[in-house]
């Protein structure tokens, strides 16, 4: 499981870097780095995001928190306000 924290400007486009705010990965140091940079890419090559000039104007209000989680889904990741990805099995 990887987590990133990030924002959005009002045309839907990053508003500066992702930041890492968990990580729980798996087998060995080229293996972590494979899904750490697979992550980071599924999520960059989803932007810009289409966005409405009423959504466009909230963006930049609050972080968005994004998990990707290469484990069955579960409850427990659903504790929080946090979006979950899991990879397909």
């Amino acid at each position: 499981m990887i987590a990133f924290r990030f924002g959005l400007n009002k045309t839907g486009s990053l508003r500066g870097p992702l930041l890492i705010t968990a990580r729980q990965l798996q087998g060995d140091k080229d293996a972590r780095k494979r899904f750490e940079d697979a992550a980071a890419a599924a999520l960059t090559q989803c932007l810009p995001m289409k966005v409405t000039p009423a959504f466009g104007a909230i963006l930049g209000e609050s972080p968005i928190r994004l998990r990707f989680a290469n484990t069955p889904p579960t409850a427990a990741y659903q504790l929080n306000s946090n979006i979950t990805i899991f990879a397909p099995r």
